[in-house]
């Protein structure tokens, strides 16, 4: 019984040094040799079936990047002109949509990254006209068109 209870105890510590040391050298410097796009992707192809599963199929992936937390990747989207960011975990079994907030300088990583992505601009001559009220003349180089629900 004696001989079990220590190869028990030497298993015990065994995992525990294997498992130490593998945590620290995955969230070191060392890990990835600082280059996390080496050991680890994300493809277009499996954030879009990530959006298939959230029932946001329709949605268009427009970035792919690292997160400013380590082991997160960072997806811009664009879902019918709604610009938006969530991140996903390296294993891709975990989504996380909120923000990520710096603590030592309180900034939202995550609003700062929405700035930067680029905004699409709508197609004007798409817009019928027909039934709209012109002020002003109609042949002007600019035009503001200016929506409203009068309900």
């Amino acid at each position: 019984m004696h001989k079990f209870r220590s190869l028990v105890i030497i298993f015990i510590v065994f995992l525990f040094l294997t498992l130490t040391s593998t945590l620290t050298y995955s969230f070191s410097k060392a890990g990835c040799e600082g280059d996390c796009k080496k050991c680890h992707s994300l493809s277009t192809q499996e954030v879009n079936n990530i959006l298939k599963k959230m029932n946001l199929s329709h949605a268009k992936t427009l970035d792919i990047r690292l997160s400013p937390v380590k082991s997160l990747w960072e997806i811009h989207i664009d879902d019918n002109g709604k610009k938006g960011i969530f991140y996903v975990d390296f294993s891709k079994k975990y989504l996380l949509p909120g923000p990520i907030i710096e603590l030592d300088t309180g900034s939202n990583k995550t609003a700062e990254s929405i700035q930067k992505i680029p905004i699409g601009h709508a197609d004007v001559s798409k817009i019928p006209l027909n039934n709209a009220l012109v002020m002003g003349n109609a042949n002007a180089s600019k035009k503001v068109i200016v929506f409203t629900d009068p309900d």
